[in-house]
């Protein structure tokens, strides 16, 4: 057994060795095989992320170019708001600029309308004492040419009289009498009532529809005209034309204004004390900014009531047509019509005291060129004057009944304005 151990179990290793070379090239051809399918495994996905990859990265350049656009668009229209708020502060500050300019105007004109009636006024005066007569200034009477002969060698004073009263007989002169003083009963100069202007001949005639009436009196006389009448008490008749139309206020406005004042004096909210203008109290520049229009204290005024305060104003006394904006104002007869029947019938939102001393102001109105010279009656009234807009709002009190008329026009004159309310009030009385 010893001997044969080696042969028995000695061919074992050599088989294991043949095995083995078979063992590694099948490992060998399978590993290819193995890479090639793990190969194959790791490569199928490449294209579709290499495609996703591509999508986003567009995605991403495509929401730049969004954003870069966007952001373009946002900066345009900043700056085209920019210039155009430019643009609206520049037209603000023209219109500003505009209206302190107009307003200096028209305090200028004022100031000078108030000088030409001072100066009327003392020219009447000058006139009346020029006129009267006096013992000075009357004339002694000649002597009769025949006296000389009649009467030569005589110096007696009692005959030369008797021959100057002689002749004066024969010639049909009778001696003036001394002036005398006015009776009670004939009127002053002042107290007479006005002389009103005569309508041109063919001016329209009156037949009962006063729209139509109103509408050829505009046509008639010279520029653009709008009329707006309402009778208070009577028939309570109403017309106009053109009275809606919205036009520049020039300082009728101020009615508005003074209605703002007293309804925050009554509120508590102002004092008729307070300090205004130029060392002048509130009371004063109210009664100023009425009856001479003065320009300043309407400026004070309206900065303590705001654009916004005279807007309110202008709604609660129904003037649709009624605005204020920075640097002017526009109104229209209506309005005006409406605000001064509602001032005359009690009907303002105001106590008694405040709706007199309103009253009171337009009585004293110093500007009577337009409604006040072609009316017979008592005339409270506002004007405005401004840039060839002639414009005039009254109430008036006639001896047959009282009526507002409210006048504004471009173009015109204060002639017009007062023929056609001569022509108004005739159709009326």
């Amino acid at each position: 057994m010893t001997a044969c151990s080696p042969a028995v179990f000695h061919p074992a290793p050599a088989q294991e060795a043949a095995a083995e070379p078979a063992l590694a090239e099948q490992a060998e051809q399978a590993e290819p095989t193995e890479q090639a399918e793990q190969d194959g495994e790791d490569a199928a996905p490449l294209p579709a992320l290499a495609a996703e990859v591509k999508s986003a990265r567009e995605s991403q350049r495509t929401a730049a170019a969004e954003g870069a656009s966007a952001l373009e668009a946002a900066h345009q229209q900043h700056q085209e708001e920019l210039a155009a708020e430019e643009a609206r502060l520049a037209a603000e500050q023209a219109e500003a600029e505009a209206e302190i300019e107009r307003q200096r105007l028209e305090d200028q004109a004022a100031q000078e309308a108030a000088r030409d009636q001072d100066g009327w006024t003392e020219e009447r005066e000058d006139d009346a004492e020029a006129e009267a007569p006096t013992e000075q200034d009357t004339p002694a009477e000649p002597a009769p040419e025949g006296s000389a002969e009649e009467g030569a060698g005589e110096e007696d004073a009692g005959a030369e009289d008797a021959g100057a009263e002689d002749i004066l007989e024969e010639d049909g002169i009778e001696e003036d009498p001394a002036p005398s003083a006015p009776s009670p009963e004939e009127p002053s100069p002042d107290e007479s009532e006005p002389v009103r202007p005569e309508a041109p001949a063919d001016a329209p005639s009156f037949t009962g529809d006063l729209d139509d009436y109103l509408e050829e009196l505009a046509a008639h006389y010279p520029g653009d005209i709008s009329i707006s009448v309402a009778e208070l008490g009577g028939q309570g008749r109403t017309g106009s034309t053109a009275g809606g139309e919205s036009r520049v206020s020039a300082s009728t406005y101020k009615v508005f204004v003074a209605y703002g004042i007293l309804d925050r004096v009554e509120s508590g909210e102002l004092d008729w004390a307070d300090p205004i203008d130029g060392g002048r109290d509130r009371a004063t520049c109210f009664a100023d900014m009425l009856s001479v229009s003065d320009n300043p204290c309407a400026d004070d005024f309206r900065e303590e009531l705001g654009w916004e305060g005279l807007r309110d104003i202008a709604a609660e006394t129904g003037g649709p047509a009624t605005d204020f904006i920075p640097a002017y104002a526009r109104t229209s007869a209506n309005d005006l019509t409406a605000f001064m029947t509602r001032l005359e019938s009690g009907a303002l939102e105001i106590s008694e005291a405040s709706r007199s001393r309103l009253l009171g102001a337009l009585e004293s109105n110093i500007f009577r060129e337009g409604i006040g010279a072609g009316s017979a009656g008592t005339v409270l009234n506002k004007v405005g004057f401004i840039d060839g807009y002639l414009n005039d709002t009254a109430i008036v009190r006639h001896p047959q009944g009282s009526y507002v008329l409210s006048i504004m026009s471009e173009g015109s004159d204060w002639t017009a304005i007062s023929s056609i309310t001569s022509d108004v009030e005739a159709a009326l009385y």
